[in-house]
């Protein structure tokens, strides 16, 4: 096309030297069959819209152009076509639909032009074919576009063809007969007669030219531009490219004429490539799917080959491990189809910069050594859409990730001298541009230690609080097992690590090495660090055993002083003083959010949450170990903190009486060191196994979680506990044991807490149960007075709560009702602003009968008391209570096992035969059951007896 239409404003009015002489007629074009052509315009233009009245005007100043031009009208025949390819391609028989995407084209139908701009393989002619073989799309022109039609000619004979085997277009229309001049695109006269016939069709015809990648010349991209400009009104041009076509579409973007169509929006969906992997006879579970479409980026092609290799190997499973495989398989399409199109320059380029994930054009430019890095990276994002900005500003680049992993395996196979190189340029800009975790690991890939051994002394105590314990690990084993030994930096690295994987042993061995190193050179940062291992060894342990002074706590280096205040916090912790504690602690979590330090604030909320436990802000300490919980299911790397966090979790279900919620969450927390046989903490253990145990016997399942408890107890021998974690498993064992008669195992808890709490308010809990079970309603009411009259403190905060409905029962069963009422109404003002519903929750019977009397006239309480009966309620559904015998009946029953007569029962329990009888008897009728054996299988169904492999005796110790 020639310069003088080259802008739209030059179509406004012809030219002067254009304009036809006066008093002659206006030019018309050639072969009309109407002469007064103006007439039809000035139909036309009222029922249009600006743009239109302005395309309106370019088509007469093309016509005037032609009319100075009248060889326009003669030219040579066309040149034949295969059929092949003016056709719309067949449909494969097991295709994958991808209807989805007939919504974008069909929204694309009012636009002048839709660009479906993606790589090879991607699926772009494939969707277009199905989209009109199966919308019966009958007006469309399809074009399949090669390397020839670089040809002028070859180009427009083509897309004559086309159109004249298009349905839409009338078979007598003027295009039949058109010749083409010797350089079609450059002759106004043969493109307005293109322009005229489109611009009259009743309706629009569609014309796809597939591969336009394959156009390059200017003279078929100048007539393309023409039209593209003119938008006759019965056109509509789709496009199918791998790359940028060279064509003005800025101002069709910028008017609403353009309709785009990526990659991103091609990609395979996760129900797309099951499908597609079904039609090759694969079937994959969710996980694989997931993982190959996230390895494939959802490119077709390489899903396909994917797909086809599965099909024809017996290790299925091998292969989807070895994500190399997946890259050879797509190789040879990546070279043949991708690469082979790139000039030698850009392909070492992008071998040069496949070490990095992303780019910016100042890293790419350090790696590769080429000043032009960021214009060749623009260029490659415009033209190939395998290389993509993202992130902020778009400034940072990625290649596509199978495209990388080629060219990064040639490269590492070809040059791994050069791959070393290229790492150690990425990794010293990484490290002067403040990103010393993409540095060190860069230094890794590198192979060099020295790098490695220098990042680390500058950035480990920031990278270790960012939690990238990842790149850690990586310059650990780097380094080599001797770092360990001879730096006091890198022992206490793994020791922190170790940490993490649920080796504390390990992880003290590394802390004695680098204590034993010479101190003299102990930086701050290093001091820091030392302190913290502790810090954590402690939490994962026991609190008591940090002593140490964390000094002074100010400092220019954000990283120290957070530590310094943590250490600070935990050692006020460990003295019992919670609220300097929490003041500390909150102060080192604003040095960590204020810094990026995730794995430290998991470790400051997980402190802040055990914290709230012990005040009782159970709703508070929820809160918190939600919040780590959170940050351990996005990835964060702290085990430790996450394993408390739901622990934590576990135990705000069980106080809101949601056992189940409670089961599920201490399997989560086991989950996160199931490889930990035994677990290395019995801290940890005794917690865990406790809240197991307690939901498991509020589920129904009662021997099994008092058995699950009562081991707990056992194995917690050696070692130093924190008393709120004894106190909880003495009160739970207890309970379950008292309830279900195993009065042996309620008398060693009750050894136990006196020998590891013996100034808790649980032991007089505890006490004043065993003997309200034993209906000594005065001796219990004296065991509880100084629990109730706060002489002595409990360890657990609800605890309290238990001990005022223990009084309301005993004022029960006392006949003292107006007692019972205030006891009842203290309990519920302690345990409503708590959320403790638990100890109400499971009160005994008649408790729970005088609360659904007193429901209305409990004041601020009113509404607590209205839930706790709502959830009781529900749990009476599913959970019968335990059958209640008397303390005789139990006596005789531990002794049913035994195979000794009745007789001997007698003279065993120092009574008469008749008494033994009148017992049995009792027994049978309170257990629904007719014969010994059944009253035996069903007493060990419902946990009044262990099973015959641990049958306690009447005074059985455990």
């Amino acid at each position: 096309m020639s310069s003088d239409c080259a802008h739209p404003s030059f179509l406004l009015a012809p030219p002067p030297e254009m304009s036809p002489a006066p008093g002659s007629p206006s030019p018309v074009r050639a072969g009309s069959a109407s002469p007064a052509r103006g007439e039809m315009d000035r139909r036309v233009a009222p029922s249009r819209s600006r743009q239109c009245g302005e395309r309106l005007m370019a088509r007469t100043f093309l016509r005037w152009k032609a009319a100075g031009m009248p060889e326009a009208r003669s030219g040579g025949v066309r040149p034949r076509m295969p059929r092949t390819k003016i056709v719309v391609p067949e449909l494969p028989a097991r295709l994958v639909s991808r209807s989805r995407l007939w919504t974008e084209l069909d929204r694309a139908e009012d636009c002048a032009v839709t660009l479906v701009q993606a790589p090879a393989g991607f699926g772009k002619t494939l969707l277009l074919a199905e989209w009109i073989r199966r919308g019966h799309l009958s007006a469309t022109a399809w074009v399949s576009l090669d390397s020839d039609d670089n040809d002028d000619r070859r180009f427009w004979s083509a897309v004559l063809a086309a159109l004249d085997a298009c349905p839409g277009v009338r078979a007598d229309n003027p295009l039949q007969e058109l010749m083409l001049p010797a350089r079609p695109s450059s002759d106004p006269g043969f493109l307005a007669e293109i322009v005229d016939v489109l611009d009259d069709l009743p309706s629009p015809v569609r014309l796809v030219l597939d591969d336009m990648h394959e156009l390059t010349a200017a003279e078929p991209l100048q007539g393309l531009e023409t039209l593209i400009r003119f938008q006759p009104a019965g056109l509509r041009l789709v496009l199918l490219t791998r790359f940028g076509p060279w064509l003005p579409l800025s101002r069709l973007r910028l008017s609403g004429q353009l309709r785009e169509v990526c990659a991103d929006k091609l990609k395979f969906t996760m129900d797309e490539a099951d499908a597609l992997l079904r039609t090759a006879g694969v079937r994959l579970s969710t996980v694989q799917i997931q993982q190959l479409v996230r390895h494939t980026e959802g490119w077709a092609a390489a899903l396909r080959l994917v797909a086809q290799a599965l099909n024809e190997t017996d290790a299925q499973e091998r292969f989807l491990a070895d994500s190399a495989a997946a890259d050879r398989v797509v190789a040879g399409y990546l070279v043949d189809e991708v690469l082979s199109c790139f000039p030698d320059a850009t392909r070492d380029f992008l071998c040069a910069i496949s070490g990095c994930e992303e780019v910016s054009a100042s890293l790419a430019a350090a790696v590769s050594g080429r000043a032009d890095a960021g214009e060749m990276l623009c260029r490659l994002e415009r033209e190939t859409t395998l290389v993509v900005s993202t992130g902020t500003g778009r400034r940072w680049y990625r290649v596509h990730a199978l495209l990388r992993s080629h060219l990064y395996t040639e490269l590492q196979r070809q040059a791994p001298n050069r791959a070393a190189t290229l790492h150690g340029n990425a990794a010293d800009w990484l490290a002067a541009h403040h990103c010393p975790a993409q540095a060190i690991a860069h230094a890794c890939l590198a192979g060099d230690c020295e790098r490695v051994g220098a990042l680390l002394r500058r950035n480990a105590l920031p990278l270790i609080l960012s939690g990238e314990h990842v790149v850690l690990r990586r310059a650990l084993a780097v380094l080599g097992d001797e770092s360990t030994v001879d730096e006091p930096w890198a022992a206490l690295i793994s020791a922190l690590l170790h940490l993490e994987s649920g080796e504390p042993a390990a992880a003290s061995a590394d802390l004695a090495r680098a204590e034993a190193l010479p101190p003299a050179d102990e930086t701050p940062e290093l001091k820091s660090l030392r302190q913290f291992v502790r810090s954590c060894l402690a939490q994962f342990a026991d609190m008591a055993r940090i002593t140490e002074s964390p000094g002074s706590t100010a400092g220019n280096v954000p990283a120290v002083d957070a530590l310094a205040k943590l250490h600070q916090g935990t050692t006020l912790l460990a003295a019992a003083n919670r609220a300097r504690a929490r003041e500390w602690m909150h102060a080192a979590l604003a040095i960590a959010r204020d810094n990026g330090y995730e794995y430290l604030s998991a470790q400051c909320l997980t402190i802040l949450g055990r914290i709230a436990a012990a005040e009782g802000d159970f709703r508070l300490m929820s809160d918190l170990a939600t919040s780590v919980d959170a940050r351990i299911a996005g990835g964060l790397p702290a085990r430790t903190a996450g394993m408390w966090a739901r622990l934590l979790l576990a135990y705000g279900a069980f106080l809101r009486a949601e056992p189940a919620e409670c089961l599920r969450q201490t399997a989560r927390a086991a989950g996160l060191f199931d490889t930990w046989v035994p677990m290395p903490s019995q801290s940890l253990s005794l917690l865990m196994r406790t809240l197991r145990g307690a939901a498991q016997f509020d589920t129904g399942d009662r021997a099994a979680g008092l058995r699950q408890m009562r081991e707990a107890r056992l194995n917690a021998v050696g070692g130093q506990f924190a008393p709120d974690d004894v106190a909880l498993a003495v009160v739970l064992e207890h309970r379950a044991a008292t309830l279900l008669g195993w009065s042996g195992v309620a008398n060693a808890v009750v050894r136990w807490a006196k020998e590891l709490i013996p100034a808790s308010g649980e032991v007089l809990l505890i006490r004043a149960r065993g003997q309200l079970a034993l209906h000594r309603h005065g001796s219990a009411r004296t065991v509880l007075k100084p629990l109730l009259d706060g002489s002595v403190r409990p360890a657990l905060p609800w605890s309290t709560v238990e001990a005022w409905l223990l009084k309301t029962e005993i004022a029960l069963r006392t006949a003292q009702a107006s007692q019972a009422r205030r006891a009842l109404r203290t309990a519920l003002s302690i345990a409503a602003p708590m959320e403790a519903l638990y100890p109400v929750v499971y009160a005994a019977p008649e408790v729970m009968a005088l609360l659904a009397r007193q429901v209305g006239r409990l004041g601020a309480v009113d509404e607590f008391a209205s839930r706790v009966l709502v959830v009781r309620s529900s749990i009476d559904t599913t959970s019968a209570p335990p059958v209640s015998l008397t303390e005789r009946e139990r006596g005789v029953l531990r002794l049913l096992p035994t195979q000794r007569s009745f007789a001997e029962i007698a003279q065993d329990l120092t009574v008469s035969p008749n008494t033994v009888k009148t017992h049995v008897r009792a027994i049978y009728t309170k257990l629904g059951v007719g014969t010994r054996r059944d009253a035996l299988a069903v007493a060990v169904d419902q946990g009044l007896l262990e099973a015959t492999r641990w049958i306690p005796g009447p005074r059985a110790s455990h």
